[in-house]
């Protein structure tokens, strides 16, 4: 229980510093995949060196052996934690950057990059950095996969905030060589903020998002089906389905209600055209508990 709660804290510290300005989604319906197709197969090597980055956590917890069910922890693939400041210092980004460049120099073969959170921000500043270095791993051996990305260019929320260090979050280039497959918690309020900040239902369930959604990557299966992906440039985005985190906590909405609520919120976000659609159910006004309930939340009924 302790070593959840530390982790939380730590974490969700990751911004504190921001400033609050629009970020940037491009969503291209021409390299949308089918719902039923999984391309992430066909990306990432069946075995590779995987160096880590960590969140914001002042390196107290190494959690990354657990994301994705601990998939990239186990044989044939072959784990190790580039090690950074993960904190709030003004060189968190500048020392992981470097940290990330000597480790992808000194290793042989196939690499894959498994950056989380505050680590997604160090391997996005390493790209933007080398993408025209000649000098730099090439493309053929190094694979990255970020999750909770704050700086995922659909969704993130460190876009055009102020970073640790000073600099203004620009959105993880979707045109470097490198192949980068970004995963995203659905209400993941750092990497799946929505579009329309005045859906106040949305804003709030993406908060909580933070807290619920943000740190628990260890429950997501990577190469599950149901989840949206699309493409931009060399880019693969990967979102989930979630429930409404505002949902938590109360007794099991009925079907009408919840989808509503879903619906509205889902109207906050610029999504890609393959992802499901929620076709709302018939109003039930006879349920005063959920009517009144949705209508004080703001959602149109």
């Amino acid at each position: 229980m302790q070593k959840v709660f530390l982790l939380k804290f730590l974490v969700l510290v990751s911004a504190m510093s921001m400033l609050i300005l629009p970020h940037y989604c491009a969503v291209s319906a021409q390299a949308a995949y089918a719902q039923n197709v999984s391309p992430l197969t066909r990306l990432i090597p069946a075995s590779a060196t995987v160096l880590t980055l960590t969140g914001l956590n002042f390196n107290l917890i190494n959690y990354m052996p657990e994301v994705f069910h601990g998939r990239f922890s186990r044989s044939p693939y072959r784990m190790y934690q580039v090690r950074y400041p993960a904190s709030i210092s003004p060189q968190t980004i500048t020392k992981g950057v470097a940290a990330l460049d000597a480790a992808l120099r000194s290793t042989p073969g196939p690499i894959i990059v498994l950056a989380h959170s505050q680590g997604a921000q160090v391997a996005s500043h390493w790209m933007r950095q080398h993408a025209n270095d000649s000098s730099a791993p090439p493309p053929s051996r190094v694979t990255f996969i970020l999750l909770g990305n704050p700086l995922r260019a659909c969704g993130g929320r460190g876009i055009g905030q102020r970073e640790f260090g000073g600099t203004i979050g620009k959105p993880t280039p979707t045109t470097t060589p490198w192949t980068v497959i970004d995963v995203a918690r659905r209400y993941d309020g750092w990497a799946d903020w929505p579009t329309d900040e005045n859906n106040q239902l949305a804003v709030k369930n993406a908060n909580i998002g933070r807290r619920v959604y943000h740190i628990h990557y260890d429950e997501v299966e990577l190469f599950d089906p149901a989840h949206t992906v699309w493409q931009n440039g060399n880019t693969t985005f990967v979102l989930t389905h979630e429930t409404l985190t505002l949902f938590r906590g109360l007794s099991q909405p009925p079907g009408w209600a919840e989808r509503a609520a879903s619906a509205y919120v889902e109207s906050a976000y610029n999504r890609p055209s393959n992802d499901p659609r929620i076709s709302p159910l018939p109003i039930q006004k006879g349920d005063t508990l959920w009517y009144w309930k949705l209508r004080r939340w703001g959602v149109p009924l």
